[in-house]
């Protein structure tokens, strides 16, 4: 694997448990000051151009206003050199968001895959794209 592949499978990394713990200040370095977004299948808004502020706030409220807890996990995460300055990268993954409704606990369990493209911004790789592309997912209540 090539070191600029390693660094990017970090960043990946990185982010993923940022998001999971709610460490939303840190998570903001990892993405350029409007990025592409595509999480449709998640949070059901339209793909667009994002600030980070908007990105952040928009994920801190999914999680405080519908989940209680999430946690994902990492697949395989493919990084490929696109350009000098653009790299390319998909990891799959498989996540799980708790919730509560109506006094009972669920679980959504989701799978799919996040498309990322990479832009080298003042010497630092950061999301340019991200996109989530969901291939199966359940809700169940906590312990079936």
């Amino acid at each position: 694997m090539s070191r600029i592949a390693r660094h990017i499978q970090d960043l990946i990394e990185q982010v993923t448990e940022y998001r999971d713990q709610g460490q939303w200040q840190k998570l903001e370095q990892y993405f350029t000051e409007k990025t592409f977004i595509d999480d449709e299948a998640l949070t059901h808004e339209a793909p667009s151009m994002r600030s980070i502020e908007n990105m952040m706030s928009g994920w801190r409220r999914l999680i405080r206003d519908l989940y209680y807890g999430a946690k994902h996990q990492l697949g395989a995460i493919r990084v490929e050199r696109s350009g000098r300055k653009e790299v390319i990268a998909e990891s799959d993954m498989s996540a799980r968001y708790y919730t509560a409704r109506g006094g009972k606990r669920y679980v959504l369990q989701m799978k799919g895959v996040y498309h990322y493209t990479f832009k080298k911004v003042a010497g630092r790789w950061k999301i340019a794209q991200m996109k989530l592309i969901v291939s199966s997912q359940n809700l169940q209540p906590l312990g079936a």
